[in-house]
């Protein structure tokens, strides 16, 4: 073994650089005491009287201990036989991910101790804890000749799934900044606050706002650092997050059903307009749920069938990253652990094969989960944010219920039951979007129907249970556990991916049955499966792009459209001249966010008096609403000159501005 010498030292080497792999366990012990020992100098007030604050000395025993397994290459392997135990690489890098995820933690709470607010740092060591968990599982072998086998053999796939994915891109992205035409209240309340959440108290990537992860807005505050403060910019993740669901559904339907059902499936998720009305408004954050929750099941699934812990590993890390996103995590795990114990109790021989991957999925959860759960702990109120606000038990609604209808509790949970899931096929979907009609159409929800009738017919096979888990599953939890009823128009969405498995289930049972199925005559079967998808593309997109966005119904009333006129309207105007608002009690600033987010906080002056009183001055603008048009143009025939600007919502008058010469 060649030795080097530097500083007076000797240093013994292998001659490639890499330290012998009995010290590795040294050397993790060194790195995460320099990390730690960073982490508490990092959060030290500075006191200019301390010569050396005492988190160095932990970063010094760590940078020691570093050279010490340098200098003593096997003082770790008689370590080792001392305690008679050597780790396995999966509890190693397991074990190391823990580390990490401790590291995470501390830094978190220390940083909120101190008041630091860019929580880089604790991100990066957070994802690099599922990293260690899932690479110390991982078994294959990528190389650049596996890689181009893998591609040429799924090559007819992969085109198959881009295109529909280029398809559901141009539905998602197609004047996404101007599709639908106004923001929301919720919308633009979403975007303030993301825009401050890199802003103490509320930096922590954990913390919740309205159970919204503050993570996910970092992510939205990043859309809109990049394209500005406007509907494109807002809308960005929500986008995207559908965008993604497409191909995250097809390899959960792939894994359950095969390929030609799982096409199917991404083509109804690409062309659905509630699916499509949602990737285009930031409003609701259930949208992220619909291609997070697909592939941890994928991952999860595949896992399981395959005995491979490292998906279901990863299967639990993103769980856990889902619970940085949306609420609807906590379903999702609800839903995995019934899933588990389901099949522990009916499918036991088959579960004793897997149950190894199935810890290690709970593994993977728990590990990434830790900082999460740790500020949880400290602020359980923002835990139970929204279901103190809209939880059937907390709110105390369940209760009410009773008292007015006189029905029992199971009465009441039944019919809530019943009306969450007609809202999949016979409730409009109103609530945040404005569409007269439901999530699925007549061919939809008649097909959907069949498919659901062959996955409970199948339940006893695990991937179908699974399923069907997730279907009824998040169905019952939507109908259990909130309110009000309206709402689940949209918080339904995150049962539309397992519906709609279901519905490509049931045409392609449906073509068998009449003796069209691919194997018995393929032509037939594209043939009928293409006119099938062709007329859903074509009813969706005239319910999205002409009947709901061609008719202004977004925002559900014309005060709310109005805000988004205002607010861009007022972004316009010089910032060094008041605007006036011509006011009265339907229409006033202040009663829609998306006036402050759209003019960039802008103060507008209410003037809920006859325009008479104003007393402006040159430059300075007058806006009025739709119900004191006429007012402000009779008060503009008396001042001539200025700059007159009418804005149309639909071939309607909805606002008129004038500046003044």
């Amino acid at each position: 073994m060649p030795a080097k010498k530097g500083m007076g030292m000797e240093i013994k080497t292998d001659g490639t650089n890499t330290p012998p792999q009995n010290n590795r366990w040294l050397i993790f012990i060194s790195v995460f005491l320099t990390i730690l020992g960073q982490i508490l100098l990092y959060t030290t007030p500075v006191n200019h009287n301390v010569i050396l604050p005492q988190a160095m000395l932990l970063t010094i025993t760590g940078v020691f201990l570093f050279l010490v397994s340098l200098v003593f290459p096997n003082l770790s392997q008689k370590i080792k036989i001392k305690v008679r135990w050597t780790p396995s690489r999966a509890q190693a890098w397991g074990f190391t991910g823990l580390c990490f995820s401790i590291l995470a933690t501390i830094a978190m709470v220390y940083f909120d101790k101190t008041g630091l607010s860019n929580h880089t740092a604790v991100v990066t060591l957070w994802l690099f804890s599922g990293l260690c968990y899932v690479g110390g599982l991982f078994d294959g072998n990528i190389t650049k000749d596996t890689l181009f086998s893998w591609l040429k053999g799924h090559k007819s796939a992969l085109v198959q799934v881009g295109l529909v994915m280029l398809l559901g891109f141009v539905l998602r992205f197609h004047q996404l900044g101007n599709i639908p035409r106004v923001v929301n209240g919720d919308e633009a309340r979403i975007g303030i606050v993301a825009m401050n959440s890199f802003l103490l108290p509320g930096a922590n990537p954990f913390s919740f706002w309205e159970n919204i992860g503050n993570l996910y807005l970092h992510m939205i505050n990043a859309g809109i650092s990049i394209f500005g403060v406007n509907p494109l910019g807002l809308r960005l993740m929500a986008a995207v997050g559908g965008l993604l669901a497409i191909p995250a559904i097809y390899l959960l339907a792939r894994q359950i059903a095969g390929h030609r059902i799982a096409l199917v499936a991404a083509t109804l998720l690409a062309i659905t307009h509630t699916h499509l009305h949602f990737s285009r408004t930031i409003a609701v954050s259930y949208i992220q749920g619909t291609w997070l929750t697909p592939l941890a099941l994928y991952f999860l699934l595949s896992g399981l069938k395959k005995q491979s812990s490292w998906r279901t590993a990863l299967a639990g890390c993103l769980v856990a990253i889902h619970t940085a996103v949306y609420l609807d995590a906590q379903i999702i795990a609800g839903i995995i652990f019934a899933y588990t114990l389901i099949a522990l109790i009916f499918l036991r021989p088959w579960f004793k094969t897997v149950f190894r991957q199935a810890l290690v999925f709970w593994g993977g959860l728990g590990i990434m989960t830790l900082p999460a759960a740790t500020y949880f702990w400290s602020h359980p109120q923002e835990f139970m944010n929204r279901l103190n606000a809209e939880g059937t038990f907390q709110s105390g609604w369940l209760a009410r219920e009773v008292v007015i209808t006189g029905n029992s509790e199971v009465q009441i949970l039944l019919g809530r039951i019943v009306h969450a899931f007609l809202s999949l096929i016979y409730y409009p979907a109103f609530d945040f979007y404005g569409s007269p009609v439901p999530i699925l159409s007549l061919i939809s929800s008649s097909l959907f129907l069949l498919g659901m009738g062959i996955a409970l017919l199948k339940t006893k096979q695990q991937d179908t249970l699974l399923l069907n888990g997730y279907f009824w599953g998040t169905t019952l939890a939507i109908a259990i556990f909130s309110i009000p009823p309206t709402a689940d128009s949209y918080r339904m969405l995150i049962a539309v991916p397992p519906a709609l498995i279901m519905l490509a289930i049931g045409l392609d049972h449906l073509l068998e049955s009449f003796g069209a199925s691919w194997h018995q005559s393929r032509k037939t079967y594209i043939f009928i499966t293409t006119t099938v998808l062709t007329s859903l593309l074509v009813f969706n997109i005239w319910t999205y792009f002409f009947e709901f966005a061609g008719r202004c119904l977004y925002g559900g009333d014309t005060p709310t459209r109005f805000a988004s006129y205002l607010g861009n309207y007022a972004k316009t105007v010089d910032r060094e001249s008041d605007i006036y608002l011509l006011s009265d009690y339907n229409y006033a600033y202040g009663s829609h966010a998306s006036v402050d987010f759209l003019s960039g906080r802008r103060k507008i002056i209410n003037i809920p008096d006859p325009v008479s009183t104003i007393d402006p001055i040159s430059g300075e603008t007058i806006i009025a609403n739709p119900d004191r048009v006429g007012e402000l143009e009779a008060w503009v025939r008396t001042r001539p000159g200025g700059e007159i600007h009418y804005l149309y919502d639909c071939e309607k008058i909805i606002l008129l501005a004038y500046q003044l010469p």
